[in-house]
């Protein structure tokens, strides 16, 4: 593999997804002649297609507490004072295989102040026409110096179990459709709000312009907000252009997600980021993940596209 490519291409079922090496971010997507997320070079500043681990969304104030110790994390937002979107964005992956349909890439998280664990990371992408894209990122703390998988070398790497979460951030665009042409569907009953200081605010049944349980038009509505109370088996958001029947599908099975309409990039795509815990979760607590050494975590979604009449 050429050691000088900042990004890889693959295609596959009409799909054709170009991959940055850098942070293995989603860089662009296409079915055909249609963009389906927006690509990350017309959305500078905007996360687009990012990767984000060990947390996603923000750590409050940039510190947490764990084990009575209190750890202080770069500040990245620097109007709300957080630490945004994890430590991947900037991290060199290297490609491990790679097919026409398909990638595998690795890289290794060390051990820093803020966040004091080594985690090794793998994410695969690939296309097909049966599920579009689809993204999958492996987590854990290896168990030896390495990543030896040798069990009984736990001695030898961090014993504490790592504070963990995940998720990604894709923003979905219905072709060259404007975002206030379409519809969003999302089946979750509960919204929460952040304040100022990227803390989380009120726990509410959706309602009004915040619910998206039954694909209102996104004309007139603002959102930048965190959602749950979804089905257990998982959850299914569908970005539609009624006038064109251009349907784009994200399938994933996390607990979280976060919504934002994109009015820092003109409304350009709505951003819908599966995510594994809620913002803020290393001070709160919820649903993040202790990956024991060796313990492997697995998140992701897919991306598709329909068409109905």
């Amino acid at each position: 593999m050429d050691e000088s490519l900042s990004s890889v291409t693959i295609t596959g079922g009409g799909y054709a997804a170009e991959i940055g090496l850098r942070g293995g971010q989603l860089l662009s997507l296409r079915h055909e002649q249609d963009e389906i997320v927006v690509p990350a070079a017309q959305a500078e500043g905007s996360f687009a297609g990012a990767v984000l681990a060990p947390w996603p969304n923000r750590v409050s104030g940039a510190t947490y507490v764990h084990d009575e110790s209190l750890y202080e994390l770069p500040v990245t937002e620097e109007e709300t004072g957080a630490a945004l979107h994890g430590l991947l964005l900037d991290a060199p992956f290297e490609v491990v295989k790679q097919e026409e349909s398909g990638v595998e890439l690795r890289t290794v998280l060390e051990a820093s102040e803020g966040y004091p664990f080594t985690l090794e990371f793998v994410l695969f992408y690939r296309v097909s026409s049966d599920v579009g894209l689809a993204a999958t990122l492996m987590a854990r703390q290896p168990v030896a110096p390495g990543g030896d998988d040798d069990a009984d070398s736990f001695e030898a790497a961090n014993a504490a179990p790592a504070l963990y979460g995940a998720g990604f951030h894709p923003y979905l665009r219905a072709g060259s459709a404007p975002l206030d042409e379409c519809r969003l569907k999302l089946p979750a009953h509960t919204v929460v709000s952040l304040d100022r200081a990227g803390k989380v605010g009120s726990r509410e049944t959706v309602s009004g312009d915040l619910d998206l349980t039954g694909g209102p038009l996104l004309v007139g509505r603002s959102i930048d907000h965190a959602y749950t109370g979804f089905p257990e088996e998982g959850w299914t958001a569908e970005l539609v252009h009624g006038p064109t029947g251009f349907v784009v599908r994200m399938i994933a099975d996390t607990p979280w997600a976060q919504i934002y309409t994109g009015e820092r990039m003109d409304r350009a795509g709505v951003a819908v980021e599966p995510m594994t815990c809620p913002p803020d979760a290393f001070n709160s607590g919820e649903d993040v993940v202790y990956l024991a050494p060796g313990q492997w975590h697995r998140v992701g979604y897919s991306i598709e596209v329909m068409h109905r009449d």
